[in-house]
């Protein structure tokens, strides 16, 4: 497997490489430090599995390295790496597809965790966003809160950043009922967007394999 980091700093090349060979001795880690460079190798990497993308690249804006990629690779999973750890910029970015949020203060501890927790199909969200709320009392099961087995189906997949179409082709089923799958079961979690199931799960302490 291939892992890639778009980033223009060197000293995030080193750190993330030494955390990336840790977790994952077996990938081969790829660096690029802009945008056109980055694009270019993922297009030339054929297992490729995981990409940590910084949001401030040069010459682009807010999300749009973020959007350029998920278009290039609608099934990668893409994590951003990045020096701003507002609320506000970790929700738009798992909003556009990220599977991961991890800020550039975050340790290597830190960071090795989240990698594995994304490698293992799962969101990584920065303790910052779940401020506020409480742990979960026990670990839960989405068929708990009503959520079939075609329902939970669709929804792991629309927090891994799958398309409504995509999901349609994986599942062998109408867009449209992918829709109605996933407004069920963000009824059933009392949430109204993907963004809000991901903080949701996470909270509930719900793997999302």
């Amino acid at each position: 497997m291939d892992v890639l980091l778009v980033d223009d700093h060197p000293i995030i090349h080193q750190t993330l490489g030494a955390v990336v060979r840790s977790v994952l001795p077996e990938a081969e880690f790829h660096a690029e430090a802009d945008l056109a460079g980055g694009l270019a190798r993922a297009r030339q990497l054929k297992g490729l599995e995981l990409v940590l993308l910084d949001l401030g690249l040069p010459g682009c804006s807010g999300l749009e390295a973020l959007v350029r990629f998920r278009k290039t690779l609608p099934r990668a999973r893409i994590a951003i790496i990045s020096a701003t750890e507002d609320p506000d910029s970790v929700r738009a970015a798992l909003d556009a597809g990220a599977v991961g949020y991890l800020p550039k203060t975050s340790s290597p501890k830190v960071l090795a965790d989240a990698l594995q927790l994304i490698m293992h199909g799962g969101i990584y969200i920065p303790p910052q966003v779940m401020e506020g709320e409480p742990p979960p009392r026990k670990e839960h099961k989405l068929s708990e809160f009503g959520i079939t087995d075609r329902q939970a189906d669709v929804l792991k997949l629309l927090v891994k950043g799958f398309t409504n179409a995509e999901i349609a082709r994986q599942l062998s089923i109408a867009e449209n009922t992918v829709k109605q799958h996933a407004h069920a079961a963000y009824r059933a979690l009392g949430v109204g967007s993907r963004t809000e199931a991901m903080v949701e799960l996470a909270r509930l302490g719900i793997r999302n394999e």
